[in-house]
């Protein structure tokens, strides 16, 4: 009796032992547009109406950022508030700590502040703390809140190919809280340090004409709309890191065939888990579908013309191939 008592204590001191052990986490963002490093007052890129943009400010707040393993199981990682700035892009942000037994395929969070912390007082904190009193400034006030994401810079409005109107794009309120989904399952392990994301500026702008009143601080509907695409038009992608460990062939996965921007795969396996990724040779992903059967087609009319590697992964096997898109 003895002897079972003593091995439930010491099975219930391993169990909690492991759920004790964490990791730290922390992100690093890579600012680009048109899959080019994104240099604040230098670059120059194309939106979707074929206005050109520089930009001279792009600041934004990430928080209450969650880890899932699954659909049902996830890690709250605790005081998680984030200043992305690309006038600092090689800053590792610290995000906190998670369980070290997990293996994360989601990431979860708001783009902005939760409206706890949103009307709080900035002087509490350190100015090196993301909500602490920033210059230039991130905070409205105690009633608006805390700027969400303030992009300034400039649009060519006269069509010479050089940007001339100042735009400012100041985006607040409880209201404008948007949550992003980040599928990291195919992608890096959560336990890499840093974890890469990758920014494209050029998504920010999908859909907003850039014309009119481009001066906007507050909730009104350019505010929304930028902050819509920060959190759903592909702003924030995780940067894909392959392992040639898992890298198998990819006859022994597929056939693959490719005419130019049509894509066909056929899986050997008709029943394990799918997923077809593409991105550019910065590493920026550009396309991601998870397949519900064995055989996938697509034309992929929404890339630019260049080179990119297409990622085939089937179940535990992955495998690589270089395409050209003309």
């Amino acid at each position: 009796m003895k002897s079972v008592f003593f091995t439930f204590i010491m099975v219930s001191l391993m169990t909690i032992n492991s759920f004790s052990q964490t990791s730290s986490l922390s992100f690093q963002f890579k600012h680009t547009a048109e899959g080019q490093p994104l240099e604040l007052n230098k670059t120059i890129f194309t939106i979707h109406n074929g206005k050109k943009i520089k930009l001279t400010r792009a600041e934004f707040y990430l928080s209450n950022i969650l880890l899932f393993s699954s659909d049902n199981d996830s890690v709250k990682v605790e005081d998680s508030y984030l200043l992305v700035n690309a006038k600092n892009p090689d800053i590792k942000h610290s995000v906190g700590t998670f369980p070290s037994n997990y293996n994360f395929k989601k990431i979860k969070m708001f783009v902005g502040i939760d409206k706890e912390k949103n009307h709080g007082d900035p002087n509490l904190y350190l100015a090196t703390h993301p909500l602490g009193p920033k210059t230039p400034d991130m905070h409205w006030g105690w009633t608006a809140g805390y700027r969400f994401m303030a992009i300034e810079g400039y649009v060519d409005n006269n069509n010479d190919g050089i940007p001339e109107q100042n735009f400012q794009i100041h985006s607040l309120g409880d209201e404008l809280l948007f949550t992003t989904f980040l599928d990291v399952s195919a992608s890096q392990k959560i336990t890499t340090d840093p974890f890469v994301i990758n920014l494209d500026y050029v998504k920010l702008f999908n859909a907003i004409s850039m014309s009119g009143n481009i001066i906007q601080h507050g909730s009104g509907t350019l505010n929304k709309n930028m902050l819509l695409n920060a959190a759903n038009a592909g702003f924030i992608t995780p940067q894909i890191i392959l392992s040639s460990q898992d890298e198998v062939k990819l006859e022994s996965i597929a056939s693959f065939n490719q005419n130019n921007r049509s894509l066909n795969i056929n899986f050997n396996d008709v029943l394990s888990s799918k997923n077809v990724i593409i991105y550019s040779q910065s590493g920026q992903m550009v396309f991601s579908e998870k397949i519900e059967n064995a055989v996938f087609n697509h034309e992929l009319s929404e890339v630019s013309s260049g080179n990119y590697i297409i990622t085939v992964i089937d179940g535990e096997k992955m495998a690589s191939k270089q395409i050209f898109i003309r």
